[in-house]
């Protein structure tokens, strides 16, 4: 009996507290579906809010495609133009190349021909050259230079006669010599204590040119009226540059014993020592050689074995013409 009624307080309990907790549980239920409501309306409302965007972007997206497409069409169609335009230069450039280079070989074939014309002509003017000097020594081998006589000396006569008498009385000739011409060099009259002019004096006789200059040279120095006087072969002025080139080299050679030196024509130096003869047409190498302590040895050796010809020691010329030169 007891146990009956335990049960039934048990089972009252529990109908008591259900019907407590049913009004909550409502309410929950209530504002869970208040909730959903909500959160459905928002979701709605986002996309509807996404669709929206979604839709501004496509048509953005369609846009810029559309945009980008013209663009790329505009830069197509420039770049295309451009290119077009560079191909048109490259083939106007290539066909200017090919000819410059056509151009090139024929101007280069010209060159090659005009170098060797060139060549040839510098061996024509050469001998040209060669045959106008030889032509004006050759006019001018009956000529002399007098240095020294004063100005004005043949006033009163004819430059020939008082030219003449000059020499006959310098170098003690038996007659006066027969000459053709005599004249002044054609510079300024000189003003007083300035160097006198040159004379210059054609004669009509070679042989007696010839003897003039031996004599000045044997008679040297020469005086007129208390002035020393020079007479000189009246060479050609190219000749009379190339020859006073070896200045310097026969300077030296004046100071060597046992050694003859002199010049030849046009320009040559001639050297004769106990070594032997040489001749040199280049002053660098007649100075080199007269410099160089090796021929400067051999010949001092020479002279201390004295095997040289005796006239060797005198520092002269058997040919008064050379030393006139010189």
């Amino acid at each position: 009996m007891s146990g009956s009624k335990n049960t039934r307080k048990t089972d009252g309990a529990k109908a008591t507290d259900s019907n407590a907790t049913s009004p909550d549980t409502a309410a929950l239920m209530a504002a869970i579906a208040n909730s959903e409501k909500n959160v459905v309306a928002k979701i709605s409302t986002l996309e509807a809010k996404v669709e929206t965007k979604c839709q501004a972007l496509n048509e953005l997206i369609d846009s810029l495609r559309s945009n980008v497409s013209d663009q790329t069409d505009e830069v197509r169609t420039e770049l295309c133009a451009k290119i077009d335009a560079l191909a048109t230069t490259f083939t106007d450039h290539h066909s200017r190349l090919t000819s410059l280079e056509e151009d090139a070989n024929t101007y280069s074939d010209r060159v090659v021909d005009l170098e060797k014309q060139v060549h040839d002509l510098k061996e024509v003017v050469s001998a040209l050259l060669d045959k106008t000097e030889d032509l004006e020594g050759r006019q001018r081998r009956c000529n002399i230079r007098i240095l020294g006589v004063r100005e004005h000396f043949e006033t009163g006569t004819r430059p020939v006669t008082s030219v003449a008498q000059l020499l006959k009385e310098v170098l003690a000739l038996d007659t006066a010599p027969t000459l053709d011409r005599a004249h002044r060099s054609l510079q300024p009259v000189p003003v007083r204590d300035q160097r006198p002019r040159p004379l210059i004096v054609k004669f009509h006789y070679f042989q007696e040119k010839e003897e003039v200059l031996r004599r000045a040279a044997l008679n040297s120095p020469l005086t007129h009226n208390g002035d020393r006087i020079l007479i000189f072969p009246n060479l050609p002025s190219a000749v009379a540059k190339r020859g006073g080139a070896f200045k310097e080299a026969k300077d030296l050679l004046r100071g060597c014993r046992a050694v003859r030196f002199g010049m030849l024509y046009p320009a040559k130096l001639r050297i004769s020592s106990p070594l032997g003869e040489e001749i040199f047409t280049n002053p660098t190498a007649a100075k080199d050689y007269v410099k160089n302590p090796a021929t400067l040895n051999q010949v001092s050796l020479l002279i201390q074995m004295k095997n040289f010809h005796p006239r060797l020691q005198n520092n002269s010329l058997s040919d008064p013409l050379e030393k006139t030169i010189v």
